[in-house]
């Protein structure tokens, strides 16, 4: 009896226990009532709207703008009344969503690269380490005082929306949040970096007003997966909508363009995911059709293609090998190809038809005809042509608006990602906005697409801690999930600096049953302990090495990634007799201070071997923060002009591009080594230069080339070529028609630049470095 009595007590304590536990610092609770992620589409009443892609013509309603908050500097303090729908505001004030609640005054940024910031006694100043941080906390408690941001708005659903259902979105929240719906609690997210959903169909109250409270912790367990080198801001930092769907409607859709051995046919496969919320015994006649169209809106298939609801919502899946995908399929002939060079994008139209053949919902999806694979050589083929990768990292940053970027901030980070030469970019180092990888497909820029995941300071203590796998592979297929259609995303990264472990090789063994179609990247993959040349703990010491391999890379990554070798470790690479993969540098040149001087020396090696596929420079922007002095000027602070503890000063500084985008000197170098075609001086007594397109696609009878010969500086003629048709890399040998005469006494420059015909989204016709060729 005694004995029964005494477990009885400690199951008391026991429980007790657990339920005090914080979800916020609990790996098992990753998100609670949150919908399956899926493609960021939006539920439109006809196909028409839907074919125009105008999302102010779909069910959505905007919750930006201005919102009650309270800002509490420790967890224990923060208010728990305020989720009521009579809660009267006292002690709250306006805050703009989306933001970042420290650039509007509440608490402090804190730039740090390695270091957690709830590291134990962290912010004291007589704590000393090296660059890697202190001895790093234990999972998943925060061992500093945790800060949280208090939210809440009113609002009216629109009452054409009445009998839809309701769903909830957020963009991005940093680090973990509650929601609740007129005083009731609808659910938990972590995640900072993808959208967070919620049916709140059964809280609202139609015809009138309602509330939505938010409440954000600063940090979480999940912050232990969000250890990038960057900027430590918080709060709803991307955009809130309301999204309102039909009771039968398409919830998400999978779409495939498989290419035929030759890569001219295409077959298109679609399989749809229906969201049935009435008449679930009853869906006779309701139907999923499918449509393709080309970029001037022109139908390309005969006829809609079409699947019954019922067939879709009642699939029996069969207990050997797997069902067929495309419950939707048609074949395309000899589809236009997407390309960086040539961005050719379609557009599905998908609707939901009732029994009598009314539309219930469209939906429409921007797709390209692309074939991302590897050569024998290992080169990187897009559609069967040999692609290199001269690629930018980039970081979510505006000096002002901190994490909290602008539809037109993120266009203009396209465009000038494409205006000096750049045809790639790894989204470091965490999902972009859905808007900037619809960007990418629009301006043509391939995309290392990255899970939000490093754990740098612990290392690799999280992937092989079985507890930690269920959340690594949340934000690994919830990436997917979202970006699964897009043409311009070519490679699923499983993160950053996060060392290697079981939860990796899961994440990356759910990808390859799931899309086939991309290459598999993460750079931590390093040492293969079952090869015989591997050497036991070699550790970070493996950087040191001739070839930065131990000897090579774990099988579950497609690619041999490294961060900054020197050229002759990238040669050894290369040439390593153990290395049968791709080589790519996720990281290389850091383009801080003056630096960025042997970028034309790299990339005369990598275009000298086919299995250097290119790399991604660090990174594009400075991440400095407008400041303002005691004088009132303003200047852009970094690590540790904020009192912030840990910081790594300014080793946020080190962007091609200034804060503000305008371009460092070092961008113009990219600018000249990335261009698309180089002049060379020939014979110039007979006025000839050599012409060396390095498309992999286009013919250079689609551009213009221009000359001018100047003499001490001054100019003394100019003109245009006539087309020069020089396939895409090949070469010719060209005359240029000048008339001067050149004498012996003055110094002679021939300048050639090349330009589009047309105008396009980067505004300038010209798309190489002026050229200067000394020909006296």
């Amino acid at each position: 009896m005694k004995t029964n009595l005494t477990l009885l007590f400690l199951l008391v304590l026991l429980s007790k226990f657990a339920s005090a536990q914080n979800n916020w610092e609990n790996e098992h609770i990753y998100e609670v009532n949150k919908m399956e992620a899926r493609v960021a589409s939006y539920s439109y009443k006809n196909s028409t709207d839907a074919l125009e892609g105008d999302r102010n013509k779909a069910r959505v309603k905007s919750l930006n703008g201005i919102w009650k908050f309270k800002y509490t500097a420790k967890s224990e303090d923060r208010p728990l009344d305020f989720i009521a729908t009579d809660f009267n505001g006292k002690g709250f004030i306006n805050i703009p969503v989306p933001s970042n609640w420290e650039l509007q005054g509440h608490g402090q940024p804190i730039y740090t690269n390695i270091t957690y910031p709830f590291t134990p006694n962290i912010q004291d100043p007589n704590l000393k380490y090296g660059w890697r941080g202190p001895q790093p906390p234990i999972p998943p408690k925060i061992y500093r005082d945790n800060p949280v941001g208090s939210y809440y708005r009113d609002f009216e659903v629109p009452k054409e929306w009445n009998n839809q259902s309701i769903i909830l979105h957020f963009g991005g929240v940093s680090s973990a949040f509650y929601v609740w719906v007129n005083g009731k609690k609808v659910g938990y997210s972590q995640d900072s970096r993808l959208a967070a959903e919620f049916d709140i169909s059964a809280y609202i109250k139609p015809n009138t007003t309602n509330r939505v409270a938010v409440q954000v912790f600063r940090w979480s367990d999940g912050s232990y997966l969000e250890d990038q080198d960057m900027w430590r801001l918080s709060g709803i930092h991307r955009e809130v909508l309301l999204l309102a769907q039909p009771k039968i409607a398409i919830n998400d859709f999978y779409i495939k363009t498989k290419f035929d051995a030759n890569i001219e046919d295409a077959k298109l496969q679609i399989r749809p995911k229906v969201w049935v919320k009435e008449n679930k015994d009853n869906l006779k006649g309701w139907t999923i059709t499918a449509m393709l169209f080309n970029a001037d809106k022109k139908q390309v298939l005969d006829k809609e293609i079409t699947v019954p609801v019922s067939t879709v919502f009642n699939e029996r899946w069969p207990a050997r090998d797997i069902t067929k995908f495309g419950l939707l399929e048609a074949d395309i002939r000899t589809p236009n190809k997407w390309s960086a060079e040539n961005p050719y994008l379609y557009t599905v139209v998908l609707n939901v038809k009732d029994p009598n053949g009314k539309i219930a919902e469209s939906r429409s999806q921007k797709i390209g005809f692309r074939k991302v694979e590897f050569s024998k050589k290992n080169e990187l083929l897009i559609n069967g042509k040999v692609v290199k990768l001269m690629g930018v990292n980039r970081h979510d940053h505006h000096p002002t608006r901190g994490k909290a970027l602008t539809r037109e901030d993120l266009r203009k980070d396209a465009a000038l990602i494409k205006q000096y030469n750049f045809n790639a970019v790894r989204t470091s180092h965490y999902p972009n906005d859905p808007y900037f990888i619809e960007l990418c497909n629009e301006y043509g820029i391939y995309v290392m697409s990255e899970a939000n995941i490093e754990t740098h300071h612990l290392g690799s203590y999280i992937p092989q801690t079985p507890s930690w796998t269920a959340p690594i592979l949340s934000r690994v297929y919830r990436m997917v999930e979202r970006d699964k259609n897009n043409p311009s995303i070519i490679s699923w990264s499983l993160g950053n600096e996060s060392g290697t472990g079981p939860a990796f090789a899961a994440a990356s063994a759910w990808i390859k049953d799931y899309d086939s179609s991309r290459f598999i990247h993460y750079e931590g993959a390093q040492g293969d302990p079952n090869n015989p040349n591997y050497v036991e703990n070699a550790g970070f010491a493996s950087n040191n090495w001739p070839t930065m391999a131990n000897p090579t890379d774990l099988a579950y990554v497609d690619v041999i990634s490294r961060m900054y070798p020197d050229q002759s470790q990238l040669e050894n690479l290369s040439n390593s007799a153990h290395i049968k993969r791709p080589i790519i540098m996720c990281e290389y040149m850091h383009a801080m201070g003056n630096s960025m001087g042997g970028l034309g020396e790299f990339w005369d090696e990598i275009r000298a071997k086919p299995n250097l596929i290119g790399g991604f420079i660090w990174d594009m922007v400075d991440q400095g923060l407008t400041k303002t002095n005691k004088d009132g000027s303003t200047y852009y602070a970094y690590g540790g002009d904020f009192g912030d503890m840990p910081n790594d000063h300014n080793f946020c500084i080190n962007g091609v591009f200034a804060s503000d985008r305008i371009p460092n000197p070092h961008a113009w170098e990219a600018k000249y080594v990335f261009q698309p075609v180089v002049f060379k001086t020939a014979d110039i007594a007979n006025k000839q230069v050599q012409i060396t397109n390095r498309f992999a696609f286009t013919n250079l009878d689609k551009h213009t080339i221009k000359w001018s010969i100047y003499e001490n500086g001054k100019e003394l003629e100019s003109g245009e070529l006539a087309s020069q048709d020089i396939a895409a890399a090949a070469s010719a040998i060209v005359t240029i028609p000048y008339k001067s005469n050149l004498k012996n006494n003055s110094d002679y420059w021939l300048r050639l630049t090349l330009h589009l015909k047309k105008r396009s989204f980067m505004g300038k016709k010209r798309i190489s470095n002026c050229q200067r060729t000394v020909i006296t």
